[in-house]
């Protein structure tokens, strides 16, 4: 016991040497390891040095665990409000703070994902993801956690967002006009993904202020309304529910992984448009309720099968190889490319004009 007692000592009396004389090399790694803040918020594996392999793969500060100040936190907030405007919808984050983003990332990931899964948690890169995307997932984070001056700055957030979005609409929405300039053009996802999930947020918002109608649909306000059915006009016309439009995106010698994530996570993002389109309307009463139903998205339009399981989905990174496997050996049980398969087909089956009951 003595012996264990003097070891600690001297271990405890290095690593106090170093930091004092030697503060450019690392210590001794201290008897006990704990997780920093970032990796205890996400549960996930930490080495215990600072900063950690883990922060710095996300480009994140590394901080330990339980250090931060009420100051420290409220600070976070505040520093939201001067967040850099979205000059364009595809700017980097590389600007924007990004040890004040990733705590709200981790409420997003931890607490709303499994609500709308449709962003892919093992992909997620927010050091790397576009700007306009980043402060999306950020602002439904500082709404999650619920109180007042974390929904104030999420409500900010939110409308210098939708301004951006409306500012460079022709950047994303197809109109009218001109369908054919963008028929050999990749398609700009994490546009309609942060376009999306800022709807979302428009209804939690809404939600908090207005009824609902008698099919308990949320009135979106009219600008949000716009924006919603521009997304769904836009992806109607890009066709990208339409499983073999989805393949067309890559390159035949495309990574199978890549192939894989991409077309689920456009099924998933499908899904979410469509629970959305279900939960909106623009009028509350009348027959105006229903006149612009044909401006959202209806089960007719998702042209795919039903996504892969969610173990599938939600796999840790680094753990490709078995992902891959399981998704080769469920792919004889789900044919995504044949039509009988897809999930328009029951729109013949649960829907019929002659029957006005609005109910799937």
């Amino acid at each position: 016991m003595g012996e264990l007692t003097t070891q600690m000592t001297t271990s405890d009396l290095l690593r106090r040497h170093i930091r004092t004389y030697h503060p450019q090399r690392q210590a001794p790694p201290s008897r006990k390891t704990r997780a920093c803040s970032a990796c205890h918020a996400r549960k996930v594996r930490c080495d215990g040095v600072l900063p950690c392999n883990a922060c710095q793969h996300r480009g994140v500060i590394c901080v330990p665990a339980g250090s931060e100040t009420a100051s420290e936190q409220r600070f976070c907030i505040d520093d939201l409000y001067s967040l850099p405007p979205v000059s364009t919808i595809n700017d980097s984050v590389s600007d924007a703070p990004r040890w004040i983003a990733h705590d709200y990332i981790d409420i997003y990931f931890n607490d709303f994902h499994s609500a709308w899964p449709f962003l892919h948690p093992g992909t997620f890169d927010f050091a790397k993801e576009p700007c306009v995307l980043v402060q999306s997932v950020v602002a439904i984070g500082l709404w999650v956690k619920g109180t007042q001056e974390a929904r104030d700055a999420s409500i900010r957030l939110h409308s210098r967002l939708c301004s951006a979005f409306y500012a460079q609409m022709d950047q994303w929405c197809i109109s009218n006009s001109s369908p054919r300039q963008y028929a050999n053009t990749s398609w700009p996802i994490t546009t309609f993904q942060s376009v999306l999930l800022n709807i979302i947020l428009a209804l939690f918002i809404a939600r908090e202020h207005v009824s609902m109608d008698w099919s308990m649909r949320c009135r979106l306000p009219d600008d949000k309304y716009d924006l919603l059915a521009a997304l769904v006009q836009s992806c109607r016309r890009w066709g990208i529910f339409y499983y073999p439009n989805m393949l067309l995106q890559h390159e035949v010698d495309a990574p199978l992984a890549l192939i894989y994530v991409n077309v689920e996570e456009i099924k998933r993002f499908g899904l979410a448009l469509y629970k959305v389109c279900r939960l909106s309307t623009f009028e509350l009463t009348g027959d105006s309720a229903n006149s612009g139903r044909n401006d959202l998205l209806t089960l007719a339009d998702l042209s795919f099968c039903m996504p892969d399981s969610d173990e599938l989905w939600n796999a840790p990174l680094g753990e490709e190889s078995e992902v891959l496997n399981k998704t080769n050996s469920s792919a004889a049980a789900r044919d995504n490319g044949d039509a009988k398969n897809w999930i328009s087909q029951a729109s013949a089956v649960v829907n019929d004009a002659r029957v006005g009951f609005d109910w799937i």
